[in-house]
């Protein structure tokens, strides 16, 4: 949902029930809308990426792929505020990734999530007292019939609550969304179908896992009585830590359909100008949200995976309150975190948290080695991914982007990323990565997370945010003065860790070179002149057309449909 921010008007209304029930939808034309997109989205790409550039040249085909996959996110776009539904959700998606799509296609998606027409209202009380087996007059004192909020799913309203007195928030579900939702996720298998004909595709995803993943994700989020059981098990893992809080949930008043909770009057972690204004320093929002993140996922395996802006506030704190609550704030006026909206939250089992952990701390030791094993139980390397050149890639990217901001690492130069995409070619062309179902969740977070950080501190540092996490999760990170460790100790941990991993390797990296020595793989490079730095850039243009072919069907069409 949006900002709840808003104060309720003083207007008081009587609902009566004269609502007018909307009208079914049209199933069958929403099928066939659906299939004929995917159908003319697929050709599209048969047409210009197998056949055309076969024609007239892969080069020429090249120059207008931009100007086409942006063409195709404005029709997508089209398409999904006229469905609504599920189309709204995948749009979503689309909007907040930008690691593998160009800004100009994501930015015909962003204002997706502020797009979604709102029901009528009379309508929506219309279900709220079927739900609730009462008029809405006789249980709310005020209630304003202008949503303040208008989502894919549902639409929310604020009222007044009579007893107890106090303001609250009313979601309400969109009205035949369930056979809506079952419509869209047939058209989708329908689709999925299609694309498993795609081998590279077929190769790094079950499709029809992915399919059953997102279908039970949409249908957890259609049923608000299990909203209402997420946040409080939410809340109770927070319990200890106050600086994190969610929203009471009114239980008596909640059904499958209609959601009832406090109203959140604080500021919208976005709202930057707010926060400052707070005297709130965004840097520690920055760090409060990373580490509540760590701790949802590696302590109690159950986290919150929608954690976009809208469902995200700060609730400054005066320095009393702060302190008999004991809010741990280090710089600026205290605060607390308030999550909403527990529609969407994954669960993550111990097995997968083991592995994770693992890849934690191969981070924070700079280990490549270490990283590719815990990625391989991960699920994330092919059975025929070759190991020992994936660890010469990450052990490049430590060279490279170890200890640096997030803001540093997201605006890389072309020329270092030219280097890295030269020397590791026949890692683009073969890509033997893939992205397990289990973790899809996850990463959308992850994804969400890693933007929302380096707009509120574009100097957050993950690595040094990692580190004392990394210790402690291997076992070493207490010392005598408690969380509250100066700098400088910080500064001697990090050395030890650095050490550690120079004593811990050596080994392991005598016994890498002497394997390889014997196996002939041992692998010398030179300095190139000129002319040849010319042709290798003319490989990297070939390697990127390539890569962005298996983009456009295994992530443009693959990620869109299967993932939110």
């Amino acid at each position: 949902m949006a900002a709840l921010t808003q104060t309720l008007p003083n207007a008081r209304i009587t609902v009566t029930s004269n609502g007018t029930a909307a009208a079914p939808p049209n199933l069958s034309r929403r099928m066939r809308r659906a299939l004929s997109f995917g159908a003319r989205m697929i050709a599209g790409f048969l047409w210009w990426e197998l056949l055309l550039a076969r024609v007239i040249g892969r080069e020429r085909v090249a120059k207008n792929r931009l100007g086409r996959f942006v063409s195709l996110a404005r029709r997508f776009r089209t398409l999904a505020i006229d469905l609504g539904g599920v189309w709204i959700k995948l749009g979503q998606f689309l909007s907040s990734r930008v690691d593998i799509l160009p800004p100009e296609v994501v930015s015909e998606l962003q204002d997706l999530q502020d797009a979604v027409p709102a029901e009528r209202s009379d309508i929506m009380q219309r279900i709220i007292e079927t739900e609730l087996g009462k008029p809405v007059a006789q249980i709310f004192d005020e209630f304003d019939p202008q949503p303040i909020a208008a989502a894919s799913f549902g639409q929310a309203y604020m009222a007044l609550l009579r007893e107890p007195h106090r303001r609250v928030i009313i979601k309400v579900q969109r009205s035949g969304l369930d056979s809506i939702v079952r419509t869209d996720l047939h058209a989708l298998r329908i689709i999925a179908g299609w694309l498993k004909r795609y081998e590279p595709l077929r190769r790094r995803a079950d499709v029809d896992a992915l399919i059953d993943e997102f279908a039970e994700g949409i249908f957890a989020e259609l049923d608000y009585e299990q909203e209402a059981r997420n946040a409080e098990e939410f809340d109770r893992n927070f319990a200890t830590d106050t600086g994190v809080r969610a929203p009471r949930i009114y239980k008596e008043l909640c059904t499958r359909r209609v959601l009832v909770l406090k109203n959140v009057e604080d500021i919208k972690i976005t709202d930057y100008a707010g926060l400052d204004a707070a005297g709130v320093s965004r840097k520690e929002v920055a760090r409060k949200l990373f580490e509540t993140y760590l701790t949802q996922v590696f302590t109690h395996g159950f986290y919150h995976a929608d954690p976009h802006p809208g469902n995200l506030f700060v609730q400054p704190l005066d320095t009393q309150t702060a302190r008999a609550w004991r809010v741990d704030v280090r710089e600026g006026m205290p605060f607390r975190l308030t999550y909403i909206d527990f529609g969407m939250m994954g669960r993550v089992q111990p097995a997968m948290i083991r592995d994770l952990k693992e890849l934690i701390i191969s981070t924070s030791l700079r280990d490549p080695r270490r990283w590719t094993q815990a990625a391989q139980n991960l699920g994330f390397l092919l059975p025929s991914a070759d190991l020992p050149r994936i660890e010469q890639a990450v052990a490049a990217l430590f060279d490279r982007f170890w200890g640096r901001g997030m803001n540093d690492i997201t605006n890389v130069e072309f020329g270092e990323m030219y280097q890295f995409s030269v020397q590791f070619k026949d890692l683009l062309s073969t890509l033997p990565f893939q992205v397990p179902q289990n973790v899809l969740y996850l990463g959308r977070a992850a994804n969400i997370l890693s933007g929302m950080m380096v707009a509120l501190d574009p100097s957050f540092n993950p690595w040094q945010a990692l580190l004392p996490f990394a210790a402690d999760i291997a076992g070493s990170g207490t010392n005598a003065n408690g969380p509250t460790a100066t700098s400088t100790i910080q500064s001697v941990l990090s050395e030890l860790l650095r050490t550690a991993r120079q004593v811990v390797q050596l080994p392991a990296q005598t016994d890498a070179f002497l394997s390889r020595a014997l196996a002939g793989q041992i692998e010398f490079r030179t300095q190139m002149n000129d002319s040849s730095t010319a042709d290798m850039r003319r490989l990297e243009r070939s390697v990127t057309r390539l890569t962005w072919v298996i983009a456009a069907a295994a992530l443009t069409i693959c990620a869109t449909l299967l993932l939110r």
